[in-house]
């Protein structure tokens, strides 16, 4: 046991040590334009994207049954958004053409967030609750809302598919929101100390992936083929805060990071967000129509998939809390019945 302890230190300080080189010289590389000129930072940044997949796999491998199992699926999710980079890059080598705002390439990063979102979920494992997907609705409207009045639609003029464009951009950041929410909802259902630390290294790896799609979109909405160095510092900012969570949870020790669920988690505050989600659509639907003295259709839509999401919601919490009185009375009858049997 000492010796697999101290050759799994040593694998953890060299993957450290690999990191902490990657991103020194991705600094150096952003502070001299020649080799920015050579593509350079773009070739470490992926590097460090395979090198967070490692991370993830070690951990994974390291981890208990439950733990190992979360730190899996986002491994699977680094490997889909690492095999979609190299996608992108061979097509735009062979066929000498930029790639679409939708493409067959946009499957492989669709399929990611599915996985990270799918772990995000389900752990720690519980029964799942309907009114949470209409919480996830609420967030969906109000990250779209936003997204259309905010970066899309004082460019829209000039584009022939409005619509298509839009969904192809922005379905990124919209998702990234949806990541965000479940991540915090995660963190606030974990006991584990450490495994909280964990994840909210995550949590920021999230925030700057989200600020980098919000970014880019912003950027190609007004010239398709352009690219933001800021948004790809960010990207790589999110494989650094993924990595360190991952060698932090999977860091040898004599208590590794479980996923042991806290028994009566507090989510006031995340509880409410989807409700005053569905506020600020209806403020930004309100506020538009006066300015403009006309309806957005897609603030319109926004609007009532929001507050027809937290009706929705509210209706199941109901349901849930009767379901859950029932339960307790017909326990106590039980208990009540057996009670008198054997007196």
């Amino acid at each position: 046991m000492p010796a697999l302890d101290t050759r799994a230190k040593r694998t953890a300080y060299l993957l450290s040590a690999t990191g902490g080189l990657l991103l020194l010289a991705w600094c150096i590389t952003i502070a001299l334009p020649v080799l920015r000129a050579w593509m350079l930072d773009l070739l470490i940044s992926s590097l460090f994207a395979l090198l967070t997949t490692v991370i993830l796999g070690w951990t994974a491998h390291g981890a208990e049954a439950e733990a190992g199992v979360f730190w899996r699926r986002l491994m699977w999710g680094w490997i889909l958004n690492v095999a979609g980079n190299l996608a992108w890059g061979i097509h735009d080598v062979v066929t000498g053409e930029r790639l679409g705002i939708l493409s067959w390439i946009d499957g492989f990063y669709i399929a990611r967030y599915i996985l990270v979102f799918w772990a995000l979920w389900r752990f720690p494992r519980r029964p799942l609750a309907i009114r949470e997907v209409w919480a996830y609705l609420a967030l969906l409207a109000a990250a779209t809302a936003s997204i259309w009045l905010t970066l899309f639609r004082p460019t829209m003029a000039d584009l022939p598919r409005p619509l298509l464009y839009f969904f192809g951009g922005a379905l990124y950041p919209i998702m990234d929101v949806v990541l965000l929410y479940a991540a915090l909802l995660l963190r606030a259902r974990i006991a584990d100390r450490r495994m909280r630390v964990a994840v909210g290294w995550l949590i920021g790896a999230m925030v700057a992936y989200g600020m980098a799609n919000w970014i880019n979109f912003g950027v190609r909405s007004v010239a398709l083929d352009a690219f933001s160095m800021i948004a790809g510092a960010f990207w790589l900012f999110t494989d650094v805060g993924t990595g360190i969570a991952a060698l932090y949870a999977g860091w040898p020790s004599a208590t590794p990071a479980t996923m042991r669920p806290l028994l009566s988690p507090d989510l006031t505050f995340l509880a409410r967000i989807p409700a005053l989600s569905t506020g600020l659509t209806l403020a930004l639907l309100a506020g538009d129509s006066l300015i403009r003295r006309q309806v957005d259709g897609m603030l319109l839509v926004c609007a009532a998939v929001a507050t027809l999401a937290i009706g929705s919601r509210r209706l199941f919490a109901t349901e849930s809390v009767k379901e859950s009185i029932n339960e307790r009375v017909m326990k106590a009858d039980e208990e009540g019945g057996h009670d008198g049997s054997t007196a």
